[in-house]
């Protein structure tokens, strides 16, 4: 039981994160296509989207459902898992045009740019962090004497 409540947990996080960009991005579209409200279909399509990638990355990227895999491996497991369910997603609420090719290479463009700078985003704060992490290790063993 206390390890279900820990996976909700880490997915109602991540849900809440992913929601807050859908809609960021959502709003600055509405906002370059001078659209002056939001349709409530849309609104609730991107909370299910933010849900279901929630539920994703925790599955991809942590040991309760893939126990070794390298993370390279995860990543493209991710996208391409991702990739399949936001299509859906975008065919069934109508997010843009369908039958247009145009569209449908813009939606291309943009996930796999956006994947790619947060993928980017993600590898430079754990190096960064990794780095700070060192740094602290080895101002203990300084002040400890080097033990």
């Amino acid at each position: 039981m206390k390890k279900f409540l820990e996976v909700i947990v880490a997915v109602k996080e991540r849900a809440a994160l992913n929601y807050t960009a859908a809609m960021c991005f959502y709003v600055f579209f509405l906002w370059v296509f001078k659209q002056e409200g939001a349709s409530l279909p849309m609104l609730f399509s991107l909370l299910a989207a933010g849900a279901a990638a929630g539920f994703m990355q925790v599955a991809a990227f942590s040991d309760l459902f893939i126990k070794r895999l390298a993370y390279g491996w995860r990543m493209v497991l991710f996208f391409v898992v991702f990739g399949a369910v936001l299509t859906a997603f975008a065919v069934g609420f109508g997010w843009f045009p369908a039958d247009q090719a145009g569209a449908w290479a813009i939606f291309g463009i943009f996930f796999v740019l956006i994947f790619a700078a947060i993928a980017a985003g993600i590898e430079i704060y754990h190096r960064a962090s990794g780095r700070k992490w060192d740094d602290r290790l080895d101002w203990y063993r300084k002040n400890r004497g080097g033990k």
